[in-house]
């Protein structure tokens, strides 16, 4: 039903930000200038309450208003006053395009900004460095790590069995470099059978912890006596940045 008005015209009352049902008692009003709420209902078959409630928004939003003969009868404004409207609206919405295009690029910029900052975490004592390993095996994805086999079990025990062994079912690959020592051999040559690790075993490598680099996050660890600590760096230019600098000590440790 288009109530007498070509497509055009109801496509850009929509475009106004009209809604269908909005549109249709706009059409009556703008066909019969005047009429009563019970008359707008019949005309534009929307139910009487619909109607109310629609004529109270297009009064908040004035371009409909009570006619002041009588309470309950309702007009829309005149051809002038109507273009007066919409150059009002186009205004307004030029206002408020402005400035969300303002507080946007404002917003997405400060994102830009600070997107370089890692999250840092921050871990300490065997149970805390044992949750890092955790997330490793949780997120599934390879390690690059500089690490002291020895170390590890040193400091975690057999726990350190436990973790090779979930990375392996979980099917994690370890590329590691590492110190030369009688543990970190036997790992070197174990890994290559079932421990699903790649290794390079090199001299001068006085570390006493590791740096690990999983998924998009960097562990830096310190096995310091029975206190260990340990932080997480998250962050995609971190993690980058950090391996790159892994790739280049892995081809020179080859």
């Amino acid at each position: 039903m288009n109530f007498g008005a070509p497509l055009q015209v109801r496509q850009a009352l929509k475009m106004l930000g009209f809604s269908d049902n909005e549109t249709r008692i706009l059409l009556v009003l703008f066909r019969e200038r005047k009429a009563t709420t019970l008359e707008i209902s019949k005309k534009s078959v929307i139910n009487f309450s619909t109607v109310q409630y629609l004529l109270s928004n297009l009064v908040k939003r004035r371009i409909v208003r009570p006619s002041s003969k009588k309470e309950d009868v309702f007009e829309t404004l005149s051809g002038s006053e109507l273009k007066e409207w919409i150059e009002e609206q186009k205004q307004k919405n030029e206002s408020i395009y402005s400035k969300a295009t303002s507080e946007i690029t404002d917003f997405l910029e400060n994102l830009e900004e600070s997107s370089w900052r890692p999250q840092v975490l921050y871990y300490e004592g065997k149970e805390g460095i044992k949750e890092i390993y955790e997330d490793m095996i949780n997120t599934g994805k390879d390690i690059y790590t500089w690490t002291d086999i020895d170390r590890i079990y040193q400091t975690l025990g057999d726990y350190m069995y436990d973790f090779i062994e979930k990375r392996v079912k979980k099917n994690i690959a370890a590329y590691a470099i590492m110190p030369k020592n009688k543990m970190n051999l036997k790992h070197a040559e174990e890994g290559e059978k079932g421990e699903k690790r790649e290794s390079r075993c090199i001299d001068n490598l006085p570390i006493n912890g590791e740096i690990r680099i999983y998924d998009n996050k960097v562990a830096v660890i310190a096995f310091h006596g029975k206190k260990p600590v340990g932080f997480v760096l998250e962050g995609h230019i971190m993690t980058k940045m950090f391996m790159a600098i892994f790739k280049n000590a892995w081809k020179k440790a080859s």
